[in-house]
């Protein structure tokens, strides 16, 4: 097996199977075969207990439910209390019937609720409006909406049981986890090291002499809920398996960036365990650091674990290498007061000095934070990077430059995106970082008044636009700046009047007057120390909460002076660092590219891996090596990928690197929707490879519906889905919500940052199709142009992206495939379509919708979709092809209307899987043959077969209509582990039929 020597945030290429001991390759070609029948002969192997093996399981575990409600994290009724005081202190709040609500709120009203109950209409009377208030009674709980007076909805809840009715609901009801959520490595016969909930997943070994738990290295909180940690199989072979635990140490307190663990497990036959371990840390090259990993070798006995050897982590503290600059350019106009040149990057440093800048005049040190500290080539010698959440330099106030009444701030800027509202290059000062819409906090009528701060800040604003502010004084520039490009911003302050400066230029000018009321707080570069709620929300206040934001990009050069430089100044300091063409033109910053990996594979297959986007975005986490899954195709140039960046969810993606990422198990929550976009650290989502054959791929993805601040509206708010995926480029995905029914589909497709959604998809952006072959073809036009679905018994449906390969959907019949958009649209952008919106993917800010400004940033938007295919299974296949769409009616017509199997011998059939897209077979012998009846209405169309109790790993000869089928591409199998730990084959066929065919296995 591959033997790990070391962690590193390098990618590892996964080529086995995780629960995989063998993985065999049989292809079969049968079109146009005769409808013969033919013998089958069968041998059967059966697999010695003494084998060793890994697979995934489902032990029996009941969750202490007082002790996992004590941690997991929901509303606090006391914050709900302190809400419900302060809205009494402003607001007048009276009841009145229903039929008098406004026609616009009554119909808003029953569309949300059309048969519940009514409970109560309030209506809500603020300074800056009327709201209304409409609850019903669903299932014996109250549910309600907070509505405007044209009927827009504004916030839901619904107030389920409370915790001693959750409780007994979640005693009652299943389990929270799907059948694949513990893992046993079997040794040999009665010899087994377990990774099961009842410990968080702390493995233990069990033999017939007892059972011993390993000891934990680093203190850790006991996740009994497991909703912090998650294990999985990397590799699994036949002398050894390598497995990956993740867990976040502190429940109390937990980040899923720098909060994080990750140990890996290698295991042998013959009972030795190498453990390396790798501790959450706040630095990222701290976490990286080869050494800084606790290294323990077990041996495994019949009598316990003995411990071999255990080296402790340990920093290696090692200098921070130089990198190559820009020519330092010398020029300065004046004195400044303070002068960062961000120049220690062209040098070597110590361990010691890594996050340490010089204030130049001064030669006072610096702290700067962040997850890494960056330099890359600058305007003049090198620049710092800054993430937007996290990077800043600190200046402590006592340190800072006396300002009185004269002021002049200058600084280099290259944005990777614009802010998500006011961003500071440079300030001291404490001042609401900007307005949310035309100077309110919210356009729904909520007027609040900005309050004015004290101090001076020069930065850009979301549109990007410059802000320059002192005190109550706000200047906002007329030059917008252009992203990836190196930008000279100025304010100066005095002698009467307030301008502001691009690329040496004014561009803004206020007469002012009156000294400067410099607070007493730290001087801060590239990161607010306010909290600010983002521009352009969808809806509320409650659904787009404040955060502290900054500059995505570079900073260099930055000086301030005590004095008002005038227009010529400004523009010399200018032309002294004014770039040449090569370096204006490429900053060193990496452009955002999603990472999609397009193009043919050597080997249908899926890989764990850790998919880049770029720099300032990646080293936000502290990476395991496997956090990503990518599946890759032999015969397609197409890719099916599983990253974090949507939050652990697919995304399918196109020759041309174009992506359609679907929505998620929806509900609401305290703060608006909750659904796997808010989960926007990971925190609980995670994906895992479960099958990995030339057959078939199957991976399980697993979230919370959690809102924007982590917080669950029910403690069994969790889903497992299920992804199907065979090599004819088609999957189910399998919904299970495991607290009833809810909504989960909506057909999104994203937009890489620099193009828009007409730069990634047709008007003509839906085609549909139903099963007799009729198609109708779907057609955006304008704004609110949303067309409708005038095929009603559609059950396929294909995403008309600007690329070679389509998009395609089947659904189950009975569903209802239907458009939408009109409601919930960007004023800034020129496209027909839902959206676009920016909150997700990647974003960090907790908001559960926020409308895209501009192309900056990666966007997602929405076309539609079938809601009520939570009625007819919770599954729909996905799937990419180069045909059109009517090439797509077998498929839909075998999944619908699978062709019955008949004349089975040799072992049980057990029906036909929608969810597997697949028919279950139980082997009972060692000659196995079956019948499958095909028509034109119920089409053979590349079948898969499942047959438990294989109990081989040998490889299985078929037949077809009496005709022996070779190895090859369109006859694949494999065999996998069973959630028992037996040997079940999997078989898929690429064929095409309307006639009957015979098969035989041997």
């Amino acid at each position: 097996m591959l033997r790990i020597t070391g962690i590193s945030k390098t990618k590892r290429s996964v080529s086995f199977l995780p629960v995989v001991l063998l993985t065999i390759l049989i292809c079969i070609g049968c079109y146009g075969q005769s409808e013969k029948s033919i013998d089958v002969k069968a041998a059967v192997v059966q697999t010695s207990t003494d084998d060793f093996y890994a697979y995934y399981t489902r032990l029996d575990y009941k969750i202490p439910v007082e002790q996992a409600l004590d941690y997991i994290p929901m509303e606090d009724e006391d914050d709900e209390g302190q809400e419900d005081e302060e809205g009494d202190s402003g607001e007048e709040i009276e009841t009145i019937a229903f039929e008098d609500l406004p026609e616009s709120v009554r119909k808003a009203a029953r569309k949300e609720y059309p048969h519940q109950s009514l409970m109560g209409v309030e209506v809500e009377r603020e300074e800056g409006g009327v709201h209304y208030i409409v609850m019903f009674e669903v299932d014996g709980t109250e549910a309600g909406l907070l509505l405007n007076a044209t009927g827009r909805i504004l916030e839901r809840w619904h107030d389920n049981e409370e915790e001693e009715a959750e409780e007994e609901q979640w005693k009652e009801s299943g389990p929270i986890t799907g059948r694949y959520a513990d893992i046993i490595v079997n040794l040999s016969k009665g010899r087994q090291f377990v990774f099961g909930r009842e410990s968080s997943y702390l493995p233990f070994w069990k033999t017939e002499k007892g059972k011993w738990f390993v000891e934990d290295l680093i203190d850790r909180q006991n996740d009994i809920a497991c909703v912090y940690s998650f294990v999985r199989i990397i590799e699994a072979e036949s002398d050894g398996a390598l497995i990956h635990w993740r867990y976040i140490p502190d429940t109390d307190n937990p980040h899923g960036f720098i909060g994080v663990a990750h140990e890996y497990f290698e295991i042998f036959g013959d009972g030795k365990v190498i453990r390396r371990v790798r501790k959450a840390a706040s630095n990222l090259d701290d976490y990286n650091d080869p050494k800084n990993v606790i290294v323990q070798t077990l041996s495994l006995k019949p009598e316990g674990i003995e411990q071999v050897s255990l080296q402790q982590a340990k920093l290696s503290k090692r200098p921070v290498k130089g990198i190559k600059g820009s020519q330092v350019k010398t020029g300065v106009v004046d004195s400044p007061a303070a002068w960062w040149k961000f120049n220690e990057g062209l040098t070597q440093h110590t361990y010691a000095q890594r996050d340490i800048t010089k204030e130049n005049m001064s030669g006072r040190d610096c702290a700067i934070a962040g997850n890494r500290i960056l330099w890359k080539k600058g305007i003049s010698g090198t620049a710092l990077a800054f993430d937007g959440y996290n990077s800043s330099v600190t200046i402590p106030t006592v340190d800072a430059p006396a300002i009185e009444d004269e002021l002049t701030l200058e600084a280099w800027v290259v944005l990777g995106a614009y802010p998500w509202n006011w961003a500071p290059v440079v300030h001291q000062s404490v001042i609401d970082p900007g307005p949310i819409e035309k100077g309110t906090y919210d356009e729904d009528g909520r007027n609040q008044v900005r309050k004015t701060g004290k101090g001076y800040y020069l930065g850009v604003g979301p549109h990007g636009y410059p802000v320059f502010v002192v005190d109550d004084k706000e200047l906002v520039g007329t030059t917008k700046l252009t992203t990836y490009r190196w930008t000279h911003i100025a304010g100066s302050y005095g002698k009467g009047k307030m301008q502001i400066y691009v690329d040496g230029r004014p561009c803004g000018r206020l007469s002012v007057s009156g000294e400067i009321h410099v607070p007493k707080t730290d001087l801060l570069i590239g990161l607010n120390n306010v909290q600010g709620r983002p521009t352009d929300p969808v809806r509320g206040p409650v659904c787009h909460l404040p955060g502290i934001y900054g500059i995505e990009g570079l900073i260099d050069e930055v000086k301030i002076y005590d004095i008002t430089l005038d227009s010529s100044q400004v523009a010399e300091s200018y032309n002294n660092f004014k770039p040449g063409s090569t370096l204006g033109g490429k900053p060193y910053l990496e452009h955002r590219i999603l990472p999609g990996r397009p193009g043919r594979a050597a080997k249908f297959g899926a890989e764990y891996t850790e998919l880049a986007y770029h720099e300032l975005w990646d080293n936000l986490w502290r990476g395991s090596g496997y956090q990503d899954v990518v599946v890759k195709f032999d015969d397609y140039p197409t890719t099916i990928a599983f990253w974090r960046g949507v939050n652990g969810g697919v995304g399918w993606v196109t020759e041309n690197n174009k992506w359609m990422s679907d929505q998620s198990l929806e509900v609401g929550g305290p703060h608006g929707c909750s659904e796997h976009m808010a989960d926007k650290q990971c925190r609980h989502a995670h994906v895992r490879i479960i099958e990995n054959t030339d057959a078939r791929v199957v991976v399980h993805w697993r979230y919370a519906s959690i809102d924007v601040l982590y917080l669950f509206p029910q403690a069994r708010h969790w889903t497992d889905e299920y992804y199907y995926i065979y090599p004819d480029c088609a999957a189910v995905r399998k919904v299970k919500f495991r607290n009833g029914n809810a909504g989960w589909h909506d057909v999104q497709f994203l937009n890489q940052p620099g193009t828009g959604c007409l730069d990634n998809i047709n008007l003509q952006a839906v085609t549909v199709a139903n099963l007799d072959g009729q198609v109708h073809e779907m057609t955006w036009k304008g704004a609110n142009g949303v067309p409708r679905n005038r095929l009603g018994d559609a059950t396929i449906s294909m995403l008309n992206l600007k690329s070679d390969y389509k998009v395609f959907l089947v659904y189950p019949k009975g569903c209802r495939i239907g458009t939408w958009g009109s409601r919930e649209q960007s004023r800034h952008t020129d496209d027909p379509f839902a959206g676009p919106w920016n909150h997700w993917p990647v974003s960090q800010m907790p908001s559960d919708g926020r409308y895209a400004i501009t192309t900056d940033r990666l966007t997602h938007a929405a076309v539609g979709g079938a809601g009520n295919v939570t009625q007819h299974g919770n599954m729909i296949i996905y799937g990419l092809t180069d045909k059109p769409i009517s090439s797509l009616v077998p498929l839909g017509r075998s999944w619908n209307n699978p062709p019955k199997l008949t004349i089975v011998e040799g072992c049980i059939d057990r029906g036909y899987s929608m969810e597997q897209r697949a028919y279950q077979l139980t082997a009972k012998g060692r000659k196995i043959s079956f019948t499958l009846d095909a028509s034109e209405e119920s089409p053979i169309f590349n079948p898969c077969f499942v047959i438990r109790g294989w109990g081989s790993a040998a490889k299985a000869e078929l037949k077809v209509n009496g005709k022996t089928i070779e190895s090859g591409k369109s006859f694949r199998q494999g065999i996998i582990r069973d959630t028992d730990g037996t040997q079940t084959l999997v078989i898929w066929i690429k064929a095409e039929s309307t006639k009957l065919l015979r098969f035989a296995l041997k």
